[in-house]
């Protein structure tokens, strides 16, 4: 086909000058290649989602061509209410001009060799803002929490570990300074204890309890929940453990009575330590590990808010499977 010939002239003819570039060139096109596949990766994605879908104003499946947007994607007009659409529209990511970098945020987030950058960091590498990269970072969170986690099997290990509440962002303390009839926050400010930090007892009770689940194979899941008890529990733990699986805890209650409730095989760690007659396999040592990765990873975050919390530990276990394109697919699906 010309059009055909014309493109592959086109390549021979960019391929020999590019042998011909001095270095500093030859970063700029690097640079220029990097962008362009970054774009057409975002727009081969796209156009699958909108080759599928049907018009997200009336639902009907009467279309035809309409161009394409400034990022390349396929634009369609419905044939029913004559309203145009692409891919994304009605996405969360529907307004966002450049969604070839939204799958680097996305790459950088979930590379599991890589350490996550910073908002600042990351948006100065992109040339984007760090508004902009925090946004599409809580895209990705609230996708991650419709994943369900995946059932396990074996040796299933559970136990939960504890972050401090954050209420960054609150505007609580505000609203009853401005309006005393608003009700006071239950925690006081750092500053109003004594000795500038709270007891331990108060401390404790502001504790938001996250429950770290693996087996032998690899497969894991982190979840924040409301609250240490057993209905909680229940409804975090019991949909991933398979029917044949044997389930270890230490010596909290409430494992032990949803063990037996659920009818799930378990054997309890008092304090995490094998017994005498205790099998080699029953340890609690690759939850540990979960929850030492956790320590190792939030303190970047300078202690999110407990509204994202869910998003932030799920977002741990997700460097291990996610895979950055399907994501963004996931997202615009």
């Amino acid at each position: 086909m010309p059009g055909t010939d014309t493109s592959a002239r086109l390549l021979d003819r960019l391929l020999r000058s590019i042998s011909n570039l001095p270095p500093a060139q030859i970063a700029r096109a690097e640079a220029a290649l990097a962008t362009a596949r970054r774009r057409a990766e975002a727009v081969v994605e796209i156009d699958a989602v909108g080759e599928e879908r049907a018009c997200p104003d009336c639902g009907g499946q009467h279309r035809s061509r309409w161009g394409k947007t400034r990022t390349g994607a396929q634009r369609w007009r419905c044939g029913d209410c004559d309203r145009t659409w692409t891919g994304r529209s009605g996405t969360p990511i529907a307004r966002v001009h450049r969604p070839g970098l939204f799958i680097e945020v996305a790459r950088n987030m979930l590379d599991p060799d890589d350490a996550p950058l910073s908002c600042r960091k990351l948006g100065s590498r992109l040339g984007i803002s760090r508004d902009t990269v925090w946004r599409w970072r809580m895209v990705v969170l609230d996708q991650l929490k419709t994943v369900a986690p995946d059932v396990l099997s074996g040796i299933i290990e559970t136990d939960d570990t504890a972050q401090r509440e954050s209420r960054k962002g609150s505007r609580e303390w505000v609203r009853h300074q401005r309006d005393p009839s608003q009700p006071m926050p239950p925690r006081r400010r750092w500053y109003e204890y004594p000795n500038r930090r709270p007891p331990k007892a108060i401390a404790k009770a502001f504790e938001e309890p996250i429950l770290g689940v693996v087996d032998r194979a690899g497969r894991a899941s982190f979840q924040h929940l409301f609250d240490k008890r057993q209905p909680a529990i229940d409804a975090a733990l019991v949909p991933q453990v398979a029917p044949d699986a044997m389930v270890l805890f230490d010596g909290a209650p409430q494992y032990e009575a949803i063990a037996k409730s659920r009818g799930i095989s378990y054997h309890i760690l008092y304090g995490g330590k094998r017994g005498r007659r205790t099998p080699r396999a029953y340890h609690l040592n690759t939850v540990n590990s979960l929850h030492a990765q956790w320590e190792e990873f939030i303190p970047q975050w300078r202690g999110p808010a407990t509204k994202y919390l869910d998003g932030y530990a799920r977002w741990l276990v997700a460097r291990r499977w996610a895979d950055p394109v399907s994501l963004f697919r996931a997202v615009i699906t």
